[in-house]
């Protein structure tokens, strides 16, 4: 009898003690489940606000890269319009000669000149060569007024296009305050222009590149290597 009650007692320790390891295994098992489920999350928030964090900078990178091409074409359309000008003005030049021509011949062929003795000619011919200057003076006049209205419209184009430069100026030293030292690595060329960029940025900003050994003035190591 009691080597039977002995047996069911080791029977039940044998038991209990297989249960404890089982439940032991399930709990391990659980908390890795729940660990690696902890982990996975992490890991995925992390990309998620990688992802973000990337757009905003390609963001921000293309409104710089469009504020410096806005630039680079008011300069472009400045020099184009001065060329038209140059062109312009020679072809006035041109056109006021063959006008001169043109009116001495008609005044010559109105008045006959080659049937007037020597004496005749010559004051007639004077006498279309002040009509004709007088003719030009009033073009020139003419001209002068056009000119000078033109200049009056450069100069105030001039003051406009200075106007957007300051502002673009200023909203771009706004961004590279507000966002260079987030896009350390990601800055196109060409976006610190100078020294003055550099301190306007401040120590900090000129640490973070000293750190990534990048000469901020060589526009060939702006880019993620």
């Amino acid at each position: 009898m009691q080597e039977r009650e002995a047996y069911l007692m080791s029977q039940k320790k044998e038991k209990d003690k297989a249960m404890d390891s089982v439940q032991q295994q399930l709990a391990q098992d659980i908390s890795r489940q729940e660990a690696e489920r902890a982990e996975m999350e992490r890991v995925r928030m992390e990309l998620v606000l990688e992802e973000q964090e990337e757009r905003e900078r390609q963001r921000e990178m293309a409104e710089l890269e469009r504020q410096i091409r806005q630039r680079i074409e008011m300069q472009s359309t400045h020099a184009q319009q001065m060329h038209y000008k140059a062109l312009r003005m020679q072809a006035e030049k041109e056109e006021e000669e063959e006008f001169r021509k043109q009116m001495l011949a008609k005044f010559a062929e109105d008045d006959r000149i080659e049937q007037m003795n020597a004496q005749k000619r010559r004051m007639k011919q004077q006498e279309h060569a002040r009509a004709v200057e007088k003719l030009m003076e009033d073009r020139r006049a003419q001209y002068a007024r056009e000119r000078e209205a033109e200049v009056n419209q450069r100069e105030e184009e001039a003051r406009l296009e200075e106007f957007r430069k300051r502002i673009i100026e200023e909203e771009r030293q706004k961004l590279l305050q507000q966002h260079a030292k987030k896009l350390i690595g990601f800055l196109p060329r060409g976006v610190i222009r100078d020294e003055q960029d550099l301190e306007l940025l401040g120590p900090e900003f000129q640490q973070a590149y000293s750190q990534r050994q990048i000469d901020p003035y060589d526009e060939t190591t702006w880019e993620t290597k």
